[in-house]
């Protein structure tokens, strides 16, 4: 089944699940802890899970779908901390970090590579 979204939705949707999840994963760092925090956190991951998996490649070749599909487990692993702060575990409520960084890493790297390798194309 195929869903045809404008990719401005999907643009719209992924900056502003970025946003949150970089708001929500600052605040306790200055020392703001409301309980809310983790649920805004929990949509800001979702947002960005489902704008990944909307989200075409763009191109057809195999390494940039490759690429485009790291980014999805990036989003992935955004969940996975998301899911670390709603569990009753001080190990695992204190390793969402750990699963927000790798996910950042993923996605930066995978989005970098995307743009070096369809540069060279055009």
């Amino acid at each position: 089944m195929k869903i045809n979204i404008n990719p401005k939705i999907i643009t719209l949707l992924l900056c502003v699940g970025m946003l949150v999840l970089l708001t929500t994963a600052f605040l306790p760092i200055i020392g703001i802890k409301w309980q809310w925090l983790r649920y805004t956190y929990a949509a800001g991951a979702v947002l960005t899970l489902i704008a990944q998996l909307l989200t075409k490649s763009p191109s057809k070749e195999l390494r940039v779908k490759r690429l485009s599909h790291m980014n999805v487990w990036a989003a992935i692993l955004y969940c996975v901390s998301a899911g670390c702060l709603f569990t009753n575990s001080q190990d695992m409520q204190n390793s969402w970090v750990a699963f927000l960084l790798a996910g950042a890493v993923l996605q930066i790297y995978a989005t970098l590579m995307i743009s070096k390798l369809t540069e060279k194309k055009s």
